[in-house]
């Protein structure tokens, strides 16, 4: 008897694992990012709060601050992980279409545009906080009444200090040879 309550509950549960994991009629259309080639951006603005953050435009293969009376330089390698990571994001799932909820996933503060060599946006995305999952992060396009998780995790790369995104300057010391 007791063998036979014991399979009945085991049942139950393995039908109730598989009817939660396979939703019926819960599919989604999700949106389709904009394209654009790596090459093609000729230049990308950081914005918090409608303010520019940072700056940039291409000089050859680097990145030129904006805004300076010197070159300065912004780190190759950074710049480059950040484009790749705008440039292959995928959309996850939506997150909600409901304006009045879009400050839960901060995707109001901080925007990121990407511009080709005519000044013609390719991206426009509002950045959020990293989604529950920490492995995505929550993203508004500029041009769409929704909220977005995508694959990659943006947040920590787009609030990064300025001083973060500069090229480090070679310092040697002098070191006494004896």
């Amino acid at each position: 008897m007791k063998e036979l309550i014991a399979v009945i509950i085991t049942l139950g549960l393995v039908a109730l694992i598989v009817t939660q994991n396979t939703p019926e009629n819960t599919s989604q259309t999700l949106p389709l990012l904009p394209s654009f080639a790596l090459e093609d951006v000729a230049g990308f603005s950081v914005y918090i709060k409608d303010k520019p953050k940072l700056e940039a435009k291409r000089d050859g293969d680097k990145w030129l601050l904006v805004g300076r009376d010197t070159p300065t330089y912004l780190q190759t390698n950074v710049v480059s992980q950040l484009l790749y990571d705008l440039q292959t994001m995928q959309v996850k799932r939506i997150a909600s279409r409901t304006p009045e909820k879009f400050s839960r996933f901060s995707v109001l503060d901080v925007q990121v545009i990407l511009q080709d060599k005519e000044g013609k946006v390719l991206l426009s995305v509002f950045v959020g906080k990293p989604a529950t999952d920490l492995t995505s992060t929550y993203i508004r396009l500029a041009d769409e009444n929704m909220v977005v998780t995508v694959d990659k995790v943006l947040t920590w790369q787009v609030k990064r200090t300025q001083d973060a995104w500069l090229e480090q300057e070679a310092t040697t010391k002098d070191i006494p040879t004896e």
